[in-house]
């Protein structure tokens, strides 16, 4: 009995030991109460553009039919490796965003000035931007969500998931670990991702979407697309077209199979397991489909 409960307190001081002395010290600060935690808003005069670059956190944008102003929340959450370090990170903090503002842009650069070591921190930004505004993010460990009714949209994100609903214009979304969804797009649209799926509809304009590791699912909502490329790496792709689509398609895999629910022009066509050449209708939809490791899958809306 007392052998035991000499053991259970052995293995409780090492369990300590290795939570406070080991595991501790290299967990995420963001699981711990901030040492600084605080917002700032701002308010501008609406501008064409918006520019933000942030390299810890999220991003929210909504647009207003009713504002001509563009309003801007950071909360930030600042955390310290000690209660010696909080003034340091309270100065730090006062001089954290540098904000230029012209008739053209509004600029926002995030931490202007080199970090301190004894210091982690995240701004979570909330945006609210007149309708037809071009928005450009430069974001890093935090996912970026754009409401409908922007114009441009260029985000480049690190760690970070990207959903953009409905751009009026050209959508260029990139990022590096990350999900990238761009729905009801209607202009140029370029998508880019290392190690994440992609999922996008399209109604008009040009689609180019692309991942290392991930799959791909694109709609073509209307016949106005001219242009459809789609590369995965190591991922499957999947094209879902209108009812009476005018397409031509050139699809390949390397290591998967390809499924074609559309009949192509036989005297045009070329299907093999892992290949398909053809024309449906006059060919006016420009469609290219290429995976390494995965399936091509080209079918029909069901709605």
């Amino acid at each position: 009995m007392l052998k035991s409960a000499f053991t259970a307190v052995l293995i409780a001081t090492a369990i300590q030991i290795f939570t406070v002395g080991i595991l501790a010290p290299k967990l995420p600060r963001e699981v711990c109460q901030p040492g600084v935690e605080m917002a700032r808003t701002f308010s501008f005069a609406s501008a064409p553009a918006l520019c933000i670059e942030n390299k810890d956190g999220a991003a929210h944008v909504s647009t207003s039919d009713s504002s001509g102003t563009v309003e801007v929340e950071a909360k930030i959450r600042v955390y310290t490796d000690s209660a010696e370090s909080i003034p340091l990170a309270e100065s730090y903090v006062a001089s954290f965003f540098k904000v230029t503002e012209s008739e053209d842009l509004i600029n926002i650069v995030t931490e202007p000035e080199k970090r301190p070591d004894t210091v982690d921190l995240r701004v979570d930004y909330t945006i609210t931007v007149p309708e037809g505004t071009d928005i450009a993010l430069q974001f890093s460990n935090g996912n970026v969500w754009v409401g409908p009714g922007c114009n441009h949209v260029k985000i480049e994100g690190n760690n970070s998931d990207i959903e953009v609903l409905a751009p009026r214009g050209r959508a260029h979304l990139k990022t590096v670990n990350g999900r990238i969804s761009a729905q009801q797009c209607a202009d140029e649209t370029v998508l880019e991702t290392v190690n994440g799926s992609i999922v996008a509809s399209l109604r008009q304009g040009a689609l180019q979407a692309s991942t290392i590791t991930g799959s791909i699912t694109a709609t073509l909502l209307e016949k106005e697309v001219g242009v459809c490329d789609l590369t995965s790496m190591n991922g499957s792709i999947t094209l879902v077209m209108t009812e009476q689509p005018s397409v031509e398609v050139n699809a390949t895999t390397a290591r998967g199979a390809i499924r074609a629910d559309l009949p192509l022009v036989p005297a045009d066509s070329v299907q093999r397991r892992r290949e398909i050449h053809g024309v449906l209708g006059k060919g006016d939809t420009k469609v290219s489909a290429n995976s390494l490791n995965g399936d091509v899958i080209i079918q029909r809306s069901v709605t």
